[in-house]
């Protein structure tokens, strides 16, 4: 996978990277008994629109080896996986992935969006209404160990966590492997309100070439807040840094930190994609999730991996908020569409009736279209803001 340096300890390499063993599979070659190739998942705790947290089975670790590629190990990995899942597992199944043409082929959709900033300190200001924002925070900023500063990182996470889609619980031992970065601990600054934490930072300096003008860049890993004005005293506080050039960071699409700026031209951002979503099993996802309106119709999905999955849905949302019933029927279909795009869907950023656009929902009946669009869709955006 490119990590570094080969290790031959492989229990170092499980506890580095928490890796559950009862969720990692491996392929053999059937003439010299070595392992070609793997994958895993995390069993993860995810928010979804609604702010219900679910599990979902966070896959990684999926990796062949160059000498038994297009030979079929990956696809019997993964198909594998996926028919385990579905057979007691989580609803969902999400990952992050280096090459998304290869996932869509299981059904995964992109399911929400990031891009990566980074601004000018020499030129990005705060508008006045934005610093205005920032000086009324309650909060006062204190810059701590990661060690101290933990325990109040995950009160602030606590706390927000149900509010956005897309959003993953945390435990302890993943809270120490986000800190724990192969570059060293980040400097972190906490924002304390009069009865607690109510927001963060973490970021990293890197040192710049010249001594003769500032020339270090702020690498941002995390910023939380619970409320507005302490998310713009930490920006703010950021953009004061001395000594340092510009500031980078990957952002949920939108961001709101555009409307902080005098003049948004300063950032400059480059969009990725970020969380692909798979659906395992479609009635118990709907069930798990909030619709943003309420919807009555008939789903032709297509499912080559999982044939359960596959046929006519009757969906059903009885008041706008509430999460779907989804019954097979033989009903004539409103709308068709694969499972990848329910995927894509499912956490609400992604707008079925933009996939109509890429021909990727047809449909059927007049009208039908924008209500399930409409109905799927979630305010606020949904994110992910870490790689698992």
């Amino acid at each position: 996978m490119g990590w570094g340096a080969r290790t031959e300890d492989a229990d170092a390499v499980f506890a580095d990277r928490a890796i559950e063993v009862d969720r990692t599979f491996v392929s053999l070659d059937t003439d010299s008994g070595e392992i070609v190739g793997t994958t895993s998942a995390y069993s993860l705790t995810m928010s979804m629109p609604g702010g219900a947290l679910v599990p979902v089975a966070g896959v990684y670790l999926v990796g062949v080896e160059p000498t038994h590629r297009r030979r079929g190990v990956m696809s019997s990995m993964m198909r594998h996986q996926l028919k385990g899942l579905a057979n007691g597992g989580e609803a969902v199944a999400a990952l992050w992935t280096t090459d998304p043409a290869i996932y869509q082929r299981f059904g995964y959709g992109l399911a929400t969006w990031r891009s990566r900033i980074e601004l000018d300190l020499a030129r990005a200001m705060f508008s006045p209404r934005a610093d205005a924002l920032a000086s009324a925070s309650c909060a006062r900023l204190r810059q701590m160990s990661v060690a101290d500063a933990l325990p109040h990182l995950a009160a602030v996470h606590e706390e927000i966590v149900g509010s956005r889609p897309g959003v993953l619980a945390r435990s302890e031992s993943r809270w120490n492997f986000l800190m724990r970065l192969e570059d060293g601990e980040p400097e972190v600054v906490v924002a304390m309100g009069p009865e607690g934490p109510v927001g963060y930072v973490a970021y990293r300096i890197r040192p710049g070439q010249s001594c003769a003008s500032p020339g270090g860049e702020v690498e941002v890993q995390e910023i939380s807040a619970v409320d507005p004005a302490t998310h713009a005293q930490l920006w703010r506080y950021l953009l004061g840094l001395d000594l340092m050039r510009t500031v980078s960071a990957h952002r949920p699409l939108p961001d709101p930190l555009v409307h902080l700026l005098v003049d948004l031209r300063h950032l400059h951002a480059t969009i990725d994609d970020a969380l692909w979503v798979r659906l395992v099993d479609l009635p118990r996802a709907f069930g798990q999730r909030a619709f943003a309106a309420p919807i009555d119709l008939v789903l032709e999905v297509t499912d080559a991996v999982l044939p359960a999955n596959a046929g006519r849905w009757r969906v059903s949302v009885d008041a706008a908020g509430e999460p779907a019933a989804a019954r097979p029927t033989r009903g004539d279909a409103d709308l068709s569409l694969d499972i990848s795009d329910l995927g894509a869907a499912h956490l609400g950023a992604t707008h079925l009736a933009d996939l109509a656009l890429a021909g990727r929902v047809h449909e059927h009946t007049p009208g039908a279209l924008a209500a399930a669009s409409l109905a799927w869709s979630w305010s606020p955006i949904a994110t992910c803001p870490e790689i698992f």
